[in-house]
């Protein structure tokens, strides 16, 4: 949600609540064509900036908002294309930054790579590997840090959090990219976990095995930032206090978890109003819940008050082991 489009009692519960922002600035969005790239083109980044606040989780490279036009070039020059999109829009920033998400989403096994192998689980159908090949990670992070040496440099990725094959074998990927990146002596300085959670499958959530997988990052010398979290409330009752009840309560159980490891240094919701998340858009029907009635994902609602999903975030914050940083226990919201 745009903030010029929006209440105005929504930008001010944002700069009341939250201490940095998590803007959209893609790749395919920022630059159309080979010579044109507008890093100051995203108004809501500059809104959040006027206030004061710093930008956090933007994609320097994502498979799904890749130029079209990257494909079109010989290697070497798709190569010099994306260093020089990482120089242009991290220099842009550099300064106001708390996190880049360097490279968004590039796991998803089990793919194979042309000769029909697997290939660690990587994903194959990327306009970035066909681009650039699986080698592309290391560099990408090098210009992210001669570009902006103070920010947190991440790679990020989504379905981690449950005891399933399908989940264990995203974290095997992860790993194995973590490791290779860390041998090429890449800069990366943590791992985002996107964390959009699943109310009907919760049950899958075992605290072991998430707390070992959390460990797992940490003895890497890797932070950890919790870059987009709530909770899709498909499965529950339609009617408002038992719904957000259940919501509030996955809250709690995740981050009693979650934020008892010394690692993990920030914590990103993605969103803050329920109208305004992703799952109610429109542009994701998939999210919409049988009986059509709005979910409710978030920790304030359609008036901008506090939900139990607040007071069981806030809760968490407060029973957490202190951090150095107060911008450990910061709130977020997308746009």
């Amino acid at each position: 949600m745009p903030f010029r489009n929006a209440p105005p009692q929504y930008l001010d519960l944002f700069v009341r609540q939250c201490a940095l922002f998590a803007p959209i600035l893609s790749w395919q969005d920022v630059a159309p064509t080979p010579t044109q790239e507008d890093d100051a083109s995203d108004a809501n980044a500059g809104i959040a900036l006027d206030h004061n606040l710093r930008i956090t989780g933007a994609h320097l490279l994502w498979y799904l908002r890749t130029p079209p036009w990257l494909e079109k070039l010989s290697r070497a020059e798709a190569e010099a294309a994306v260093a020089a999109h990482i120089k242009n829009i991290a220099t842009f920033y550099r300064g106001r930054v708390f996190s880049w998400n360097v490279v968004n989403e590039a796991i998803e096994p089990p793919q194979k790579d042309p000769d029909g192998l697997p290939h660690e689980g990587l994903r194959m159908d990327s306009p970035l590997v066909r681009a650039l090949g699986t080698d592309f990670f290391a560099s990408a992070f090098l210009n992210a840090r001669a570009a902006d040496p103070a920010a947190l440099l991440l790679y990020n990725e989504y379905d981690l959090e449950l005891d399933n094959a399908w989940q264990q074998a995203r974290r095997d990927a992860l790993f194995r990219l973590l490791d290779r990146l860390q041998k090429a002596n890449a800069p990366i300085d943590g791992v985002g976990l996107q964390s959009h959670l699943k109310l009907r499958q919760f049950g899958d959530f075992h605290e072991k095995l998430y707390r070992q997988f959390l460990h797992d990052i940490a003895v890497r010398g890797l932070k950890i930032v919790i870059t987009e979290l709530d909770v899709d409330d498909r499965g529950s009752t339609a009617e408002i206090p038992p719904r957000d009840k259940a919501i509030a309560d996955v809250y709690a159980s995740f981050l009693a978890v979650a934020l008892d490891e010394p690692a993990v240094c920030a914590l990103v919701t993605w969103g803050i109003c329920d109208p305004y998340s992703w799952y109610n858009s429109t542009w994701f029907h998939e999210f919409a819940r049988p009986d059509h009635v709005p979910q409710r994902p978030l920790l304030y609602d359609a008036e901008f008050k506090p939900k139990p999903s607040y007071f069981a975030v806030l809760n968490a914050l407060q029973q957490a082991p202190k951090r150095a940083s107060s911008a450990a226990q910061s709130l977020l919201i997308k746009k």
